[in-house]
């Protein structure tokens, strides 16, 4: 009856505490004596009794208190039993054959050494798995993440014991550790550590290609080197035949004896006949009893790309701008570089001076321009007119130019005095195939300062992105020195992009000026640099103490673009990663740009993708992003190619390919040997015990492990039915006084 009164049972080690803040109670404490008050000065001509007065006080007492909200609470615990958590390596290393047998048979020994009621079995490849059958099918093993995880699902407890089943061939960071550092930082866990080796040792039979380098990139027609790296188990002192292959075709065969380690290295020496992208694939047969045949071959990317970049640079006459364009050239390695400047002109030849009284050599112009000038792929017109050297010459030799740049060649002509309309190119075959048109009769020159504005196609093109983000890029170039003037122009050429423009000056027909634009003609492409003084851009950066960046950037992409290097192709074909597995999905993505390298929504994309087995074609359109999306299933081992062509309003835009490998073998049995050096240094720092195969014996435990769990019991004693009660015979019994003394 009291239990029910009071709202439930309360224990005597219990204790009182109020859910209402202090400052409320207060507040109802002074409500109540106010009201006490009002009462008793009300009554002057009949004052109450003290019974009666003191009945009402106490009602608001009882009132005050169940506002205050009186909780009784009760708190006591109990210690859980200690739980055990076993982590089991479930990657397709543990399925590797030993004496005929997956050694994965080997786990259910050591769960079988581990007794207890509260034991939790996990499974861990890349990521931990609550309970269910180990399949031994994980392509990878991360055994610190698995401990990480472990420590965080079981915070604040401590275990009874942790126990590892696995082979040591952890993929993730904590087994390099301890391989690369002499003191690694042991694994924190929430008990001790039980580590049960499965697999011994010099049980496994495998042959395989342990690594192979191959630098990434190679020079066309220079020899280069792949060093393959062989690995064995079983075959020490085995004369072994190491085969290399480029996109499936024999290279090369050399034989290699494996030493008392089963190791050995082998190199071949190779010299790459084309440009391109190639995989190279080095491989060794799979012998009878080899337990992992999948990681005797492997793949590598090589890039091939053009020895040296042969350029004829030509100046009228000396200049800070001829003198920092000659010396970044001359400084870049990968240019080979022919220059002819301050020129003895045909007048000079005709005087009556003699040879040694003239200081210039003769120009061989008809040489370069006829016998040599295929040796090039760039020429460069620097503030350079014709007419005085090449005479009566000058018609064909121009046409020579043009046409080495309708064959897939490159040419630049850069301003100044000598230049465009004011070296009399208009009308010549030079002008048309120059980014701008030629032809002004009136104006041909603007001396004023400027800075050149970027413009919408000159934001997404490879020659003036001098900064990977868009907006930082465009800053750049706003805040780059001033040109000192400009040669004119009629305005861009037919096909072409105007990458810079001036601020202010219009053509005649209302675009603004080019300043800078870019041309492909045939197979080649031109640039057009209407103006003598890019080389004010290094003072700019130079003076804001950021070097010549922006100028070597400028000249770096322009030069790339120009002789089609890869990056700078308008139509792209790449895939995620250069070697898949056999059941991978290859997602290919084209990308198709215009001249200005904006996006082109809606090209018509078609292709073909071939592999070992054959071909298959493909068609598609590109999206707003002027990208196009192939999926193929990777269901062949070995050298796949990409060719892919974009055609926009029956025009070709262009076309790319790309090659990829498809490979049986599987990183995760990379290495399938146990390391059993890992697994017991790994238990020494830890403070645990490592067992092998030979004797599993019985897991640490510790027996003060445990959890505590709390009890709290809450009673609250406002909503007991003792409240109301106590509330009702208060009052009643004041108000019958009151009635008794006649008042209402």
């Amino acid at each position: 009856m009291i239990d029910w009164l009071l709202g439930g049972p309360m224990g005597a080690d219990g204790r009182l505490a109020f859910l209402t803040p202090e400052p409320l109670i207060a507040l109802a404490a002074a409500v109540a004596l106010v009201a006490l008050a009002v009462t008793v000065i009300t009554a002057r001509r009949s004052p109450p009794v003290g019974l009666e007065v003191g009945l009402f006080a106490a009602a608001l007492a009882v009132l005050v208190a169940a506002l205050a909200g009186p909780v009784w609470i009760e708190e006591d615990g109990h210690i859980e039993p200690p739980r055990y958590a076993v982590l089991i390596d479930d990657s397709r290393s543990m399925s590797v054959l030993e004496g005929g047998a997956p050694r994965s048979e080997q786990v259910q020994r050591a769960l079988d050494r581990i007794d207890g009621e509260r034991v939790e079995v996990f499974r861990f490849g890349a990521e931990l798995t609550v309970g269910g059958e180990p399949t031994f099918t994980e392509s990878s093993t991360d055994i610190g993440r698995a401990f990480q995880a472990i420590s965080e699902r079981y915070a604040g407890e401590k275990l009874a014991g942790v126990a590892l089943i696995t082979d040591g061939l952890d993929r993730g960071g904590l087994r390099r550790r301890y391989q690369d550092e002499a003191e690694p930082v042991p694994p924190a866990l929430p008990g001790p550590l039980t580590i049960y080796q499965v697999g011994r040792a010099g049980q496994v039979t495998d042959l395989s290609i342990d690594a192979l380098k191959a630098g990434g990139f190679a020079f066309i027609h220079t020899p280069f080197t792949l060093t393959a790296t062989l690995a064995s188990s079983g075959f020490a002192g085995r004369k072994v035949p190491v085969t290399l292959t480029r996109d499936g075709q024999l290279v090369q065969e050399r034989s290699v004896t494996l030493d008392e380690a089963g190791g050995a290295e082998v190199t071949f020496n190779v010299t790459a006949r084309r440009a391109g992208r190639f995989i190279y694939e080095v491989s060794v047969p799979a012998f009878e009893g080899d337990a992992v045949p999948g990681n005797n071959s492997m793949p590598v990317a090589v890039r091939v790309v053009r020895d040296r970049l042969r350029v004829l640079q030509v100046c009228g006459s000396p200049s800070f701008d001829q003198k920092f364009l000659r010396l970044f050239l001359k400084q870049d390695p990968a240019v080979d570089l022919v220059s002819f400047f301050i020129l003895r002109t045909n007048e000079d030849t005709n005087t009556q001076y003699t040879n040694r009284e003239l200081s210039l050599i003769k120009f061989p112009y008809e040489q370069l321009f006829s016998d040599e000038l295929d040796t090039f792929d760039l020429v460069i017109f620097q503030n350079f007119d014709y007419k005085p050297y090449f005479g009566f010459n000058g018609e064909p030799l121009l046409e020579n130019i043009a046409q080495h740049v309708r064959s897939g060649k490159a040419f630049v002509m850069i301003g100044g005095d000598r230049s465009f309309d004011l070296g009399e190119y208009a009308n010549t075959p030079l002008a048309r195939v120059l980014p701008v048109r030629l032809g002004l009769t009136g104006t041909k020159v603007d001396e004023a300062g400027f800075r050149p504005a970027l413009t919408a196609q000159g934001r997404a093109h490879p020659v003036t992105r001098l900064l990977g983000d868009a907006v930082e890029n465009r800053a750049l170039w706003d805040r780059l020195s001033p040109l000192d003037g400009l040669n004119l122009s009629a305005g861009a050429a037919p096909n072409s992009a105007v990458l810079l423009a001036h601020p202010t000056l219009k053509t005649a027909g209302g675009d603004p000026m080019p300043v800078v634009a870019v041309r492909e003609v045939g197979r080649g492409r031109t640039m057009a640099l209407m103006g003598d003084s890019s080389w004010r851009w290094v003072m700019a950066e130079a003076a804001s103490g950021h070097g010549n960046q922006a100028y070597l950037r400028f000249w770096k992409n322009a030069f790339r673009w120009l002789v089609r290097d890869p990056e700078g192709e308008r139509v792209q074909v790449s895939t995620g990663r250069e070697n898949y597995l056999v059941g991978d999905t290859v997602r290919v993505v084209i990308q198709v740009r215009d001249v200005g390298f904006d996006a082109v929504e809606g090209a018509e994309v078609i292709g073909t993708i071939t592999g070992p087995e054959g071909a298959q074609t493909f068609e598609g359109r590109t999206d707003v992003y002027g990208e196009a999306v192939v999926e193929v299933a990777a269901d062949a081992r070995g050298p796949w190619k990409v060719e892919a062509e974009a055609r926009a309003d029956d025009a070709r835009l262009g076309v790319g390919e790309t090659v990829f490998a498809v490979t049986a073998r599987d990183p995760e049995l990379d290495e399938v040997s146990p390391d059993e050096a890992f697994l017991a240094r790994l238990a020494e720092t830890i403070g645990g015990t490592h067992y092998t195969i030979d004797g599993y014996g019985d897991p640490l435990w510790d027996d003060s492990a445990g959890r505590r769990v709390d009890e709290r019991v809450e009673t609250p004693l406002w909503s007991a039915p003792l409240i109301p009660l106590l509330l009702g015979v208060l009052l009643s019994l004041s108000w019958w006084l009151r009635r008794r003394r006649g008042l209402r």
